[in-house]
């Protein structure tokens, strides 16, 4: 392609305005995406608030819930973030391995985008990642991932699927930066109590009196 081509091919986008513009801009419609964070950084919870976001915007989002399953936590995920209203376009997938997932995204209609937590319950390795984005050229990919202590995503795949993504999310104190190939740069706060108590080292605490 020359430099004309390219400048004159158009790309289908997601219409992220507001908040989520200033987050992250407006990223394409496929690709591949990782939000990483340790334990109770707020990761689940800010995934669910965009998974709802591209619901409203007209996309069908699929959770393949690997870590968790569906589980009282994950109900509550879904509580507070009112996701009832999105009912028709969210799935949550459990009982289901990657492979199985394979078999759902072959079907006529599919999910546009699919959340996978997390990349280390997944099993997949970096080979097995790229030939998901080989097959499935037309997805949107979610991938969350684990952190380690130097708040960089946990192990070889999830590093060099960071390395792949076109928007980067760390999550860390319940406040989210992205660094995406579109656009945006403003923090985001994925919730208001927790951010305000610090990093994760009180995370139990806050836990305890989220649950109160």
């Amino acid at each position: 392609m020359t430099p004309k081509d390219v400048l004159a091919t158009e790309y289908r986008v997601m219409a992220f305005e507001g908040a989520w513009e200033r987050f992250m801009g407006r990223p394409e419609e496929t690709g591949s995406w990782i939000v990483w964070g340790r334990s109770f950084s707020g990761k689940t919870r800010l995934v669910m608030m965009l998974a709802k976001y591209m619901c409203e915007l007209g996309y069908r989002v699929a959770y393949l819930s690997l870590e968790e399953g569906s589980s009282r936590s994950m109900q509550r995920a879904m509580e507070e973030n009112c996701m009832g209203s999105v009912n028709g376009r969210l799935q949550l997938w459990v009982d289901m391995d990657v492979e199985e997932m394979k078999v759902e995204l072959r079907k006529q209609r599919a999910p546009k985008v699919v959340v996978v937590d997390s990349v280390q319950y997944s099993g997949l390795n970096y080979a097995g990642y790229k030939a998901l984005r080989r097959e499935f050229g037309n997805k949107l990919f979610v991938w969350i991932s684990h952190a380690n202590e130097r708040k960089e995503p946990e192990g070889a795949t999830a590093t060099k699927i960071r390395y792949d993504a076109s928007v980067k999310v760390l999550v860390d104190g319940f406040r989210a930066e992205a660094f995406s190939r579109y656009g945006g740069g403003e923090v985001m706060t994925v919730w208001e109590y927790g951010a305000l108590q610090g990093p994760v080292g009180d995370a139990e605490t806050i836990e305890e009196e989220n649950e109160n």
